[in-house]
């Protein structure tokens, strides 16, 4: 029921609204980062604030709406990954090289290697990426915040961190 610009959950008051003009370029960058292309990071983001309004019954501490909401944006961008790259791979296998060199082709060279490299990564690995060091959450909030256990994360960053530096040293002269 929305009382007063809130909507009112038993016992818990937010302003979703107020939440996503304050937080959706954030968030934009979060399902970017995850899902590795601008258009689907805002069809991840459109489709989690969806599913967030529709379930915004479950949210049961106001504090933890931030956190919530990031979970929901980042299992939709892992998902709409996962959809894209199954479409690319039945449909052209080198596009995606293609379209990642004309994404980068105005950044620096070391910026250059590290996206492309970062892009590499499987879509699960990239979403520990960015929510541990992106978005600042320790490995204990992005294991709860990806519903998945505490060492599967830790395995999940450290396996990133090992391609990321094998693909990085690899482009060195």
């Amino acid at each position: 029921m929305k009382v007063g610009g809130f909507e009112t959950v038993p016992g818990v008051k937010i302003d979703l609204d107020a939440f996503v003009f304050a937080h959706y370029d954030r968030l934009i960058r979060l399902a970017a980062l995850v899902s590795g292309d601008a258009a689907d990071a805002e069809d991840a983001v459109q489709a989690g604030l969806e599913r967030a309004w529709r379930g915004r019954d479950s949210l049961r501490q106001a504090e933890s709406l931030s956190s919530w909401v990031d979970r929901i944006v980042v299992r939709e961008a892992i998902r709409v990954a996962g959809r894209r790259r199954r479409w690319w791979s039945r449909r052209r296998e080198l596009s995606d090289a293609a379209e990642a060199t004309a994404r980068i082709a105005d950044a620096p060279d070391h910026f250059a290697a590290l996206r492309l490299a970062y892009q590499a990564l499987p879509p699960d690995q990239r979403a520990a990426v960015a929510l541990h060091l992106y978005a600042g959450h320790s490995v204990a909030e992005t294991a709860s915040l990806l519903g998945a256990p505490l060492e599967t994360v830790r395995s999940r960053l450290r396996l990133a961190r090992q391609r990321l530096r094998r693909d990085l040293e690899e482009d060195r002269p």
